[in-house]
């Protein structure tokens, strides 16, 4: 997502690898040069050692914990069996040298104790009086290793590649037929038959049925999205821990692949064309992806490169963007040293680099305090103004009320609402929230006041001198005659203060989570034949007023 191609990435490593392999490997050589170690140093040895050595380095990488367990047994083994003289144990040495070849590190360790048995037969010959040395190049010595190493590098290498590409190379394994979706939302079902007929073209991010079943499961963990999210719109995504939203945003970003469907950004299929399609994205972790000795410009200017912004304008680029999320004063100072809420910052401003069409952000705000917050909110409410797309998840629904021109609530991975966050509360909340200061000693009779003047009115929450009633809707509750009552009587029964809003959209939020994991348990009881109460599909959702009277969810009394 970086800019970086996959196969670029792993020869990176693998070079990098070989740069710090080869410090130690010469030390090595170095140590048996000063004590003039003759099976390893001698003129014709050396270049067996140096051999051996390198291409140990190339083809030791992928395998480094089995290879390093099998080699070093394996060398062992086959050394002990040899001291013995039974034929049969002759002939069990000679198999597994044959078959522990395919470990880099028995290679090596095999290929050091030859050397040093070469060189022992040939000093014990020589006080004999017969030379007899073999050089230790030849096939009995470690021409052998020396050439399964010599395949082993280039061929660990291709595999790490393509387990890299496994998604594209693998069948995908068929998905079994899902239920019907049933009834839906009515604004869902409209954003479907938007995304179907093909009316996006000007979207910048579609999703088109988008589904994931997991290997083992029986419930898809994201079923059928479907979602249009045009230029500049800011769009949040609720829903409990595994609702889906974490498995959505992979698929998007094209972390794993999707089941079935499809995620197109920017007109490229993320699936089929990921490097066009990482291009036009941002995507901050929930976890920091940073490293932490390097600094924060220094951050900004390795990932602008990898983007593939002109090296004439890298500094600028990493200057506006700490400037952007008040990060300049820290700009040279090692990640690792921020603290949680400037690492929080930094992950969003390496996002933001290159300006790509779509940013993901998955909890951007976790662990910043109520300035930082804000500070940030302010930052990408200016890039949603320059025209850029924004998709976040969030467990804030402040910050969805402060950020999101559209949200939608997701559970048991589908979308049980979608709109505004001001059109959600109007459709699926009912009433207002009435709230008293009051002294801690005339509680009672204030809520008794409330009871008997605004019949209906449910007393959710009594904290010290601080009361909070739910009101239902028109009636005797209506806004002039609540604000009227208060006003003249409310002194009389110890009122000091009152104030009456909206039910939050945490409310809503509230009411459709608590389905979460409902449809699966309804499955499972299906499977074991246990009668389950007939449900023609998903029902409409019904107002919250609803909820509030479900006694199961009422506040705990402080």
């Amino acid at each position: 997502m970086g800019g970086l191609s996959p196969t670029l990435y792993w020869l990176g490593n693998f070079l990098w690898d070989m740069c710090n392999y080869l410090v130690p490997a010469c030390i090595v050589v170095l140590i048996f040069l000063a004590f003039q170690q003759r099976a390893y140093v001698a003129p014709a040895n050396l270049p067996a050692l140096l051999l051996l050595l390198l291409l140990y380095g190339t083809a030791y990488v992928v395998l480094t914990c089995i290879n390093l367990f099998i080699g070093i047994n394996g060398s062992m083994a086959t050394f002990v069996l040899e001291l013995f003289s039974d034929q049969k144990l002759q002939e069990v040495s000679r198999i597994l040298k044959q078959v522990f070849l395919i470990f880099p590190h028995f290679c090596l360790g095999r290929g050091l104790i030859d050397m040093v048995r070469n060189q022992a037969m040939a000093d014990a010959f020589e006080r004999l009086g017969d030379r007899q040395f073999q050089s230790p190049l030849r096939w009995e010595v470690v021409g052998k290793n020396l050439l399964a190493m010599v395949i082993q590098g280039p061929l660990f290498l291709l595999f790490t590649l393509l387990l890299q590409h496994r998604s594209q190379l693998l069948p995908q394994p068929r998905v079994r037929s899902l239920p019907l979706l049933g009834e839906e939302d009515e604004d869902v079902a409209r954003e479907r038959e938007r995304v179907v007929q093909g009316a996006t073209q000007g979207d910048v991010l579609v999703l088109r049925n988008l589904t994931k079943v997991y290997r083992g499961q029986r419930m898809p963990a994201v079923d059928r999205l479907c979602l249009g999210i045009p230029p500049g719109e800011c769009f949040g995504l609720l829903g409990v821990n595994g609702a889906g939203k974490t498995s959505t945003f992979r698929m998007v970003t094209g972390d794993t692949l999707a089941s079935r469907g499809e995620a197109v950004l920017a007109g490229h299929s993320v699936a089929r064309e990921p490097s066009a399609a990482h291009l036009s994205m941002g995507y901050c972790p929930q976890s920091d992806a940073i490293f932490e000795l390097l600094t924060g410009r220094e951050h900004l200017e390795l990932l602008a490169r990898l983007r593939g912004v002109p090296e004439a304008q890298v500094a600028q680029t990493a200057g506006s963007g700490l400037a952007r999320l008040g990060l300049s004063w820290y700009a040279d100072r090692p990640a690792g040293t921020y603290s949680g809420g400037n690492k929080r910052k930094l992950a969003t401003a390496l996002a933001l680099v290159g300006d790509p069409a779509v940013v993901f952000l998955d909890e951007p705000t976790t662990g910043m305090d109520p300035s930082a917050r804000r500070f940030l909110w302010n930052s990408l409410l200016a890039v949603v103004r320059e025209g850029r797309s924004v998709m976040l998840t969030s467990h804030s629904m402040e910050e969805c009320e402060a950020l999101c021109s559209r949200l939608a609530i997701m559970v048991n991975g589908r979308f049980r609402c979608l709109g505004s966050p001001q059109h959600l509360k109007g459709r699926f909340a009912a009433g207002h929230t009435l709230t008293l200061r009051v002294p801690a000693a005339r509680s009672q009779p204030a809520a008794a006041f409330v009871a008997a003047e605004f019949p209906g009115a449910e007393l959710r929450e009594a904290h010290g001198g601080r009361l909070r009633f739910q009101l239902p809707p028109g009636g005797r509750c209506a806004l002039a005659r609540v604000f009227g009552e208060l006003a003249v009587h409310g002194a009389e029964h110890g009122v000091e203060d009152f104030s009456v809003s909206q039910t939050m959209l945490e409310e809503v939020f509230l009411y459709f989570s608590k389905d979460q994991g409902k449809d699966e348990d309804t499955e499972e009881q299906k499977e074991a034949g246990v009668g389950v109460d007939p449900a023609p599909g998903l029902q409409h959702p019904k107002r919250v007023s609803q909820f509030l009277d479900d006694p199961s969810t009422a506040e705990t009394v402080l």
